[in-house]
């Protein structure tokens, strides 16, 4: 299957920034949503069309990735995205990136939050941020 000359090792899933964050918002969100890393666009839609448009929405969609889901843990269904921003002012393929998550998103009824890993938060703002505070 794999050339003899291609070597493949385990790598880590996340950077120790966004364990951090994932951490984070996993204690923020725990009575309301599971949180899953490193999730692809399409896992989180359901595309519907007709043939040809249905493809080219799948491939526009394939290889974007997401941070951080929430999905309810009722049932099985995304409610709201995380997307961690690094760069300030970000790079034109970040703001892209970011739109095309975006578009798809809204046409699904997902939440879409932009956190910045730099920025220091405690578990209350992110419940905050994400909807889920008690003062809500």
């Amino acid at each position: 299957m794999l050339p003899p000359s291609v070597t493949l090792r385990p790598q880590p899933l996340l950077t120790d920034t966004d364990l951090l964050l994932y951490n984070l918002i996993r204690l923020a969100v725990e009575d309301h949503y599971l949180v899953f890393a490193r999730v692809p666009l399409w896992s989180v839609v359901s595309v519907e069309g007709d043939g040809k448009v249905r493809l080219q929405v799948l491939r526009q969609i394939a290889l974007k990735q997401l941070d951080f889901v929430l999905v309810h843990p009722g049932t099985k269904v995304a409610e709201q995205v995380v997307l961690l921003e690094d760069g300030f002012p970000p790079q034109p393929h970040e703001v892209s990136r970011r739109q095309d998550i975006q578009s798809v998103l809204q046409a699904a009824g997902i939440t879409l939050t932009i956190l910045k890993p730099q920025t220091s938060y405690t578990v209350l703002q992110l419940a905050q941020l994400l909807g889920v505070s008690e003062d809500e």
